[in-house]
């Protein structure tokens, strides 16, 4: 049933580098509505699952050519689906959404479907949300596959970009980072060290790869005060969320949410978010700009023992 890839994605949310009050607002009503779509999806509720649709929504897969008209039939497809694959899940995003008018909107993203025993399968989609009686449904849906990557490099494109030597605008720590490819490039390398005024500096190594199975990207980090951690990263909006659990050097837990944004070529912008230690909310800080670095002052940076 490749049309319930879509299901999930109708409500996560709009992101922008620089969102308007309307679409602020629209992104908090779908970010509602996306938490109960994913409630009644894992708990295999077609009859909830259909009520996210419009009485006469459409759905379209571009690959096959099959259309499901109807929200009586879209149910019936889930119901079937949900028989057969009672243990399957969804994950994705809504990379955007356009407001065509105050009641319309254009969305765009993509999703991963797993079902035990079987490859996930990963496709993008383009969805039209019209609101009917207060709420956001699907009025219809094209969905097409996206091709896997066949090497971890071809995966990690995404990110290419970042390879090379970078430098936090903050007065508060000097935290130097150097990019790299791996051998093979199948993995990127980001080494880094940290200096504060007031503290002991740190140094350690960061390791960005994509799982072939879960068909997403994963991160790990070892640092010298002997904490390390590992953690996802998936699309969110226009940027990268990166999930972190984190072991310090004293067996202390915490957790961390970083969303890095691509501001140009050179700059990048990284805000932390939902980071708890010891099981306790640690308040969010400013968002930090980390600029390029250009070859002469990385290699003097290096020669003077910053680096």
């Amino acid at each position: 049933m490749r049309s319930c890839l879509l299901f999930m994605v109708a409500f996560s949310g709009v992101a922008g580098p620089a969102m308007s009050a309307r679409a602020t607002e629209l992104q908090t009503e779908l970010s509602a509505r996306f938490a109960g779509y994913l409630s009644a999806f894992d708990e295999g509720d077609a009859e909830a699952l259909g009520r996210f649709w419009a009485a006469d929504a459409v759905a379209y897969d571009d690959a096959t050519g099959q259309v499901t008209e109807g929200r009586p039939a879209i149910k019936e497809e889930f119901a079937d689906f949900f028989t057969r694959h009672p243990r399957a899940r969804l994950t994705g995003q809504l990379d955007t959404v356009r407001a065509i008018r105050p009641e319309v909107a254009i969305g765009e993203g993509s999703v991963t479907l797993f079902v035990p025993d079987d490859e996930p399968t990963r496709s993008a989609f383009t969805i039209v949300l019209v609101k009917e009686g207060g709420t956001w449904v699907i009025e219809s849906s094209h969905e097409r596959e996206l091709p896997q990557p066949t090497t971890p490099r071809d995966a990690l494109q995404d990110f290419a970009w970042l390879v090379g030597d970078w430098r936090d605008e903050s007065d508060a720590v000097d935290v130097r980072t150097k990019i790299r490819w791996s051998a093979n490039e199948a993995f990127l390398i980001r080494s880094f060290q940290a200096e504060y005024k007031d503290a002991q500096g740190i140094e350690g190594t960061q390791v960005i790869g994509w799982d072939p199975r879960d068909r997403g990207f994963r991160t790990w980090i070892f640092s010298s005060d002997g904490s390390f951690g590992e953690g996802t990263i998936a699309k969110q909006g226009a940027g990268w969320l990166i999930k972190m659990t984190h072991v310090g050097g004293n067996g202390e837990v915490s957790a961390e949410g970083q969303l890095i944004t691509r501001l140009a070529d050179d700059a990048f912008q990284v805000e932390a978010i939902g980071s708890t230690i010891g099981g306790m909310p640690v308040p969010a800080s400013d968002p930090v700009k980390v600029v390029r670095v250009v070859a002469d002052q990385a290699a003097s940076a290096a020669v003077g023992g910053t680096r």
